[in-house]
């Protein structure tokens, strides 16, 4: 193996411990291209190459089309590792893997061929629900005359996208929503990804106009989130058995907790050398006020940490035994989700507290690093105050206020 600040070019069969420790090796470079990513408000082309090289792009790629193939663990494990480093990178690695996931898992033996064809080269972007579609069903599949979806996170590393469309009746009326896969060539990004935090996301807007869809790129959303895929051929495989719902919620998390982790490690560094002003404490490592604010931080850390494991467990376990999760379990690890969302928010906010007057500073990195935290919270499925009314409705006997369970 490299020094651990090299790249290692991803091999056929590297296994988890590897994988981490790819990650591991990029945490310095993520770290020193800060100002250069938020500059260009998407990845730095030597981070998407160090990407590439260490084949993190490949995480739930089947092993048939010569991906990695990895548990739901290491997939946080590998994440979270790339949050120490920079969140918006995590974010992109997750959303294109589990984006990759869902071109594996949720159509068919054909789709699969047609976009898998090049070993190792695959990486999708997604965008579940349209802001406007205008759709027609034409012989063969869908055109897709005029459309618009926002956040496309990965658009700019990607080579496929998955987008939200309106599935339509014999009358033309809309009767279920799709996810169409389409080429990047036929996407057009707006490039208007402009905010306070995971900025090196590029989660730009994008638009379709006059593009066609055949059948085969076009799976159901409400059969999929029954867990009904079209992935026949990979029936047998744990991966391709995972919950939609549980998956698409948690992948979420797994930026968010390595970037909490590495608030937490920057404060420590830095701190034999502060003090606490307007008081006597020339140590700020000596106040009791930081003794619990560390402990209070660290412990809402390990807490959602363990949530999500325990989350990426079961849901490794019901792949394992080819069995859809069962409802309450899928409202269950939706709610940790949000939860555990919450407690890391929290834990930077209390750093954030211990930091100061100096934390105001923008080229502070706990300051950058606090808000790719908070921008990411605020994504509506890991929204803790609606993850929680679902499970506590269905706790209490009432009927799930959404379809996204």
């Amino acid at each position: 193996m490299q020094r651990e600040t090299e790249v290692v070019r991803s091999q056929h069969n590297v296994g988890p411990a590897e994988l981490l420790e790819y990650a591991r090796s990029l945490v310095p470079h993520l770290r020193q291209r800060v100002q250069e990513m938020d500059q260009r408000r998407q990845l730095p082309e030597a981070t998407v190459k160090e990407l590439l090289d260490a084949g993190l792009f490949q995480l739930t790629i089947p092993r048939l089309y010569g991906g990695h193939q990895i548990s739901m663990r290491t997939f946080m494990d590998v994440v979270a590792e790339i949050g120490r480093g920079d969140a918006s990178t995590a974010w992109a690695v997750s959303l294109i893997n589990a984006s990759n996931w869902l071109m594996a898992t949720l159509y068919s033996e054909q789709a699969q061929q047609e976009i898998f064809s090049v070993q190792g080269e695959v990486r999708a972007g997604s965008v579940l629900q349209p802001r406007q579609c205008g759709i027609k069903r034409v012989e063969g599949g869908y055109l897709i005359e005029k459309g618009m979806w926002g956040f496309n996170s990965g658009a700019y590393q990607a080579n496929w996208d998955i987008l939200g469309i309106p599935l339509l009746d014999e009358q033309g009326e809309a009767i279920d929503q799709g996810l169409a896969i389409l080429p990047m060539q036929d996407v057009e990004l707006l490039d208007d990804w402009h905010t306070i935090g995971m900025q090196g996301t590029g989660s730009t807007t994008v638009v379709v106009k006059n593009k066609f869809v055949p059948d085969h790129r076009i799976a159901s959303f409400s059969q999929a989130i029954n867990g009904n895929y079209n992935s026949l051929n990979l029936r047998a495989e744990p991966e391709y058995n995972w919950a939609l719902v549980p998956t698409l919620s948690i992948i979420l998390t797994f930026p968010l907790l390595g970037a909490a982790r590495a608030m937490l490690e920057i404060f420590l560094e830095r701190l034999p050398s502060r003090a606490i002003q307007s008081t006597w404490y020339t140590k700020q490592a000596e106040a009791t006020i930081t003794h619990l604010q560390v402990a209070e931080a660290s412990a809402k850390i390990d807490a959602a940490q363990l949530l999500l494991q325990r989350a990426a467990d079961d849901i490794d376990a019901w792949g394992a035994r080819r069995e859809y999760m069962e409802y309450m379990q899928r409202a269950r690890v939706r709610s940790d989700c949000g939860f555990a969302t919450r407690l890391l928010y929290e834990a930077g906010d209390t750093i954030a507290d211990a930091t100061g007057g100096s934390f105001a500073a923008s080229n502070n990195p706990l300051n950058h690093i606090w808000r790719d935290i908070r921008t990411g919270s605020l994504h509506a499925v890991l929204n803790p105050s609606t993850n929680q009314e679902l499970y506590g409705r269905l706790l209490c006997g009432q009927p799930a206020n959404t379809p996204l369970v």
